[in-house]
């Protein structure tokens, strides 16, 4: 089905997740890893490999360290990756950013002494958790005039000028503890106030999800690219709405929706480019298609 017919004609904002995804060259974002399990490990190398900057929040870093971690005793690998100094047994960190309080020393020390990675701490626990802290570092970094990247040391020949807009792709958040999942469902809510260069988004090993904004979005669906499969949410989690949607199986128009009431969960893509018209802001699902990790799961063997 081609694209529903624009509900108004405004120039309205344009969410591209493909875009990230492998076989689409216009990506140009930060990742962020967060302190939880990384699941969706050819997605994760791919997205770690084709950003302009890495960064981890605390203890994302350990999660990173230990990811090549398989079928082998954790001590002793570690151990054996620190006695070799062998870089491309784990996989690149431009910065660890956040209060350091769930970061392993070991693994501060291997990634600042072997790959130079920028150590930054804000020791703030009352006000900032440690994905505002890296959304923030961002932002005074990506705010400068002749801005080049957050670069560790072994990356610091890579100087050429990083575009804008720059989005953050954000990895993990809705595995592991469930108090951690719904902080980082409210941190989409959160992001705008400390980021304001790109769209933020966050990637789950089955999921991406993001926030649209009060009025029009427009949300590129490339189901028949197999980057997407049907399947798709549309969740006020912040205030009761009123949404009118286009390019679904089940298009609403001026239809209530709220926690306790009603909610759009399990729609199906019926265009490549769907349209939502909302009166509060909501987040928005997309599941990716399996097809996507089983791709790259065979490149990276190769």
């Amino acid at each position: 089905m081609d694209a529903p017919a624009t509900m108004q004609n405004e120039v309205v904002p344009e969410f591209k997740p493909a875009r990230f995804l492998p076989g689409d060259s216009e990506a140009n974002y930060a990742i962020l890893i967060l302190n939880t399990p990384i699941d969706n490990i050819p997605l994760f190398k791919h997205l770690c490999a084709n950003a302009r900057i890495v960064i981890c929040a605390d203890g994302g870093a350990n999660r990173v360290f230990d990811s090549r971690l398989t079928d082998v005793e954790e001590t002793h690998f570690v151990r054996q990756i620190l006695a070799s100094s062998q870089p491309e047994l784990v996989l690149h960190i431009d910065a660890i950013c956040g209060d350091l309080d769930s970061v392993r020393p070991d693994v501060t020390d291997w990634y600042s002494r072997t790959m130079g990675t920028q150590i930054i701490r804000d020791p703030d626990q009352a006000t900032t958790t440690d994905f505002a802290k890296c959304l923030k570092v961002l932002a005074s970094e990506v705010g400068k005039p002749s801005f080049t990247g957050i670069h560790s040391t072994e990356r610091s020949g890579d100087r050429s000028p990083v575009e804008k807009p720059l989005d953050v792709v954000v990895v993990g958040g809705l595995g592991g503890r469930a108090d951690q999942a719904m902080s980082s469902l409210h941190h989409l809510y959160l992001a705008p106030r400390y980021y304001t260069y790109g769209m933020v988004y966050l990637f789950t090993a089955e999921s991406v999800i993001f926030l649209l904004e009060k009025g029009l979005s427009r949300v590129h669906t490339p189901v028949s690219a197999q980057a997407f499969t049907e399947n798709a949410g549309i969740v006020p989690l912040g205030r009761p709405s009123v949404i009118t949607i286009r390019g679904f199986k089940w298009d609403v128009e001026d239809w209530e929706t709220e926690f306790g009431g009603q909610i759009s969960t399990s729609n199906h893509i019926r265009a490549e480019v769907v349209e939502v018209q909302t009166l509060e802001r909501v987040i928005f699902t997309l599941e990716l298609d399996a097809e996507v990790s089983r791709r790259l799961e065979v490149e990276q063997e190769k």
